[in-house]
């Protein structure tokens, strides 16, 4: 199968994911229910599949229309959507590391506050992009007019992409060892009954989103790494082909599926969204309202305004 149309398939199976990310954005935006540290990090998170959705476009185009551009359009285009995808793999651990410090240190979670911690938080986790950004200007002072299809490498070189390749190989790792050690304690304080339902709800909604992210990208590794090494021989050169496409779609795919697990998983997230789709009406809430009211022994008359009422005040 050509280049030209496994690209195509790639950039429709991953266009289909951004509706669902612009969804997670804009109900953690609307809603102050979704303003905790947590919640905002998970929003920045779907900002960044976006972006790591729309990274392909550039090389895309340049594919179809057979040109070459300079390497400084190239960086200015293309350096925000990869070093959003980058972003993924840093905010995956920071908001594992952030699950850590709450489960293992109760103080951390009582005491935080936003003001603080979530800059704190989400200015670690952009040390990773800002470091890929650095590199891309480096590499464009270098030589800005040279004529490139806008592929990573032709950014910050062959081996700076296999050092970056490398360091969300650690970050997925280590974010995996995080959550091992969550899934251990959570289990162990549940079993003596020390676990909240608040906590429970979040650490299960969590696991699930991390756990189809890890899950995805593991798949997409070692069966990119099957074919890559040649274990799998018994195909001919296009039945690999297909099997490249399959693997990207299924990891893109996945991905696309964490946002429906963040709103099944998650009841804050679910009432909000909800809310934005307009099934929670303010009738609604006048009922709840007046169902919370309960009838007093004596309860207050209120007369209307009428004239002689007036009078005999």
């Amino acid at each position: 199968m050509p280049d030209l149309s496994i690209s195509r398939i790639n950039v429709v199976v991953d266009l289909i994911g951004i509706p669902f990310f612009l969804i997670l954005v804009y109900v953690t935006i609307k809603h102050k229910k979704l303003q905790g540290t947590c919640h905002k990090l998970i929003g920045i998170y779907a900002a960044c599949c976006i972006l790591s959705k729309i990274q392909i476009l550039p090389p895309f185009i340049i594919m179809i229309t057979k040109i070459d551009v300079p390497l400084w359009l190239c960086a200015l285009i293309d350096i925000l959507p990869i070093a959003g995808s980058f972003n993924i793999y840093s905010l995956m651990l920071v908001i594992a590391i952030d699950r850590i410090l709450s489960i293992f240190f109760p103080i951390w979670y009582s005491s935080r506050g936003d003001s603080f911690h979530f800059p704190f938080m989400y200015g670690i986790s952009s040390l990773f992009p800002l470091t890929f950004i650095i590199f891309v200007i480096i590499t464009t002072i270098q030589d800005p007019m040279h004529q490139n299809f806008c592929f990573l490498s032709d950014l910050i070189t062959l081996k700076g992409e296999e050092n970056f390749h490398v360091a969300c190989l650690v970050f997925n790792w280590t974010t995996v060892a995080c959550y091992i050690l969550l899934i251990l304690k959570v289990f162990w304080e549940g079993k003596k009954g020390k676990l909240s339902t608040i906590k429970m709800a979040l650490f299960k909604s969590l696991f699930l989103i991390m756990g189809i992210q890890i899950g995805g990208w593991i798949f997409s590794s070692i069966g990119f790494y099957l074919v890559d090494k040649g274990f799998i021989k018994i195909f001919n050169e296009g039945n690999n082909d297909l099997i490249g496409i399959s693997i990207n779609c299924i990891s893109s795919l996945s991905s696309t599926f964490e946002v429906p697990a963040v709103f099944l998983s998650s009841s804050e997230h679910r009432k909000a969204l909800k809310k934005t789709l307009g099934y929670e009406t303010s009738s609604v809430y006048q009922m709840t309202v007046q169902n919370k009211i309960s009838p007093t022994k004596n309860p207050v008359m209120v007369q209307p305004a009428t004239p002689e009422n007036v009078q005999k005040s």
